[in-house]
């Protein structure tokens, strides 16, 4: 209910938030990142990739970079490929969507590079 009563009583916060979303999304598409066609906050981005590759994407994303997303893989996607969810809020500054688009510029080339195909592997190898 706070929430309803902020976004009736606080226009800047919807306004702030469409100005990251569109910063964000247009940053990525300018990046050559596929975000599908979104029209919500929700901003999916599209790698190709197995299921171990994102695990250690992700990882990286969080502990390397500062950025939170959920993951979806196959079965709820193609195998394949690698869904990662962002939701810019509000309260982000556009230094911290900057900052994402970096992270995302990195991990893809991470990825791109075989990187996380590389972590992946070792890690499943050292439960072997």
């Amino acid at each position: 209910l706070k929430r309803l009563d902020m976004l009736r009583t606080m226009p800047e916060l919807k306004e702030k938030l469409w100005v990251n979303v569109n910063a964000l999304q247009n940053g990525l598409k300018e990046r050559g990142f596929d975000i599908g066609t979104t029209q919500s906050c929700v901003t999916p981005v599209y790698l190709k990739g197995s299921i171990p590759e994102a695990m250690a994407l992700v990882k990286d994303l969080r502990e390397n970079f500062g950025v939170f997303c959920s993951i979806v893989v196959y079965p709820v996607i193609p195998k394949g490929l690698i869904l990662l969810r962002l939701i810019p809020t509000a309260s982000h500054t556009l230094e911290d969507v900057n900052e994402t688009l970096d992270a995302f510029s990195a991990i893809r080339d991470r990825l791109e590079g075989g990187i996380y195909k590389r972590l992946s592997a070792s890690v499943a190898a050292a439960f072997e």
